[in-house]
């Protein structure tokens, strides 16, 4: 069997999320699925970096997929995108290692969130970003993201549906940066995320830098572990899957 890995693009708004779900749910590996089957003409399984979460983008979505064919790589990948919907591109295909899985060989997952903090929405940005009109302090929401990073229990920062036993994570890094038209850009990296971790994590860092948390409760919230001390979860459109490291 030939094992390939490709890179991945989609605009989120239009899918309950990336993996399959029961019943007629529009989803982004539903999408690929139906695609890879036409032109591989049989059954493919799709391994993924990130199970993306309903209304969450991807720049760079990674997957991997088996099959006996041995594909010419330039007409395989102008072939599904001529039948990929509009909100979904393969940006890059290659062969790989046959122990390559696009989720166990993953090391690092980078996200980013952005907020637009200004008076109105650009209407370029309006369906990528939350717009927040008060104040945000940047030296406040630094410290609130600096207590997330290193190796810590985020049990308070995650979906109270979470019932892993492992909710141990590593935040290799957290920055924040300013960008054009009031654009604020945030990064998170960490070996793996649970579920809607990041959007529990943004949703703290941002009542800090309102003024209405602050940054001392997240550390505490860190280390008692108990549900539901994130408080906040931001909406989905301002998050993309950015990279992941291998």
């Amino acid at each position: 069997m030939n094992n390939y890995m490709a890179v991945v693009e989609y605009d989120g708004s239009g899918f309950c999320g990336f993996q399959v779900q029961p019943g007629n749910m529009r989803t982004v590996q539903g999408e690929l699925l139906r695609v890879l089957e036409k032109v591989l003409s049989g059954k493919v399984k799709i391994c993924y970096a990130g199970r993306t979460d309903a209304g969450v983008h991807a720049t760079n979505q990674v997957i991997s997929f088996k099959t006996g064919k041995e594909l010419d790589l330039y007409r395989f990948k102008w072939s599904a995108n001529s039948m990929l919907p509009d909100d979904i591109v393969l940006k890059e295909i290659k062969k790989t290692g046959p122990g390559f899985d696009a989720r166990r060989s993953a090391r690092q997952r980078e996200y980013c969130y952005y907020v637009v903090n200004d008076s109105y929405q650009s209407v370029f940005l309006k369906k990528y970003s939350i717009l927040i009109t008060g104040t945000l302090r940047m030296d406040l929401m630094k410290e609130a993201a600096g207590y997330f990073t290193g190796v810590h229990d985020f049990s308070s920062f995650c979906s109270p549906s979470v019932v892993k036993r492992n909710t141990i994570r590593q935040i290799y890094d957290l920055s924040i940066e300013k960008g054009d038209r009031n654009l604020i850009i945030f990064r998170i990296c960490a070996n793996s995320f649970l579920y809607n971790m990041v959007r529990i994590m943004m949703g703290a860092i941002l009542e800090a830098g309102r003024g209405e948390r602050d940054p001392v409760s997240i550390k505490e919230a860190l280390l008692s572990g108990e549900k539901g001390l994130g408080r906040k979860m931001v909406p989905a459109k301002g998050l993309f899957l950015n990279r992941v490291v291998y």
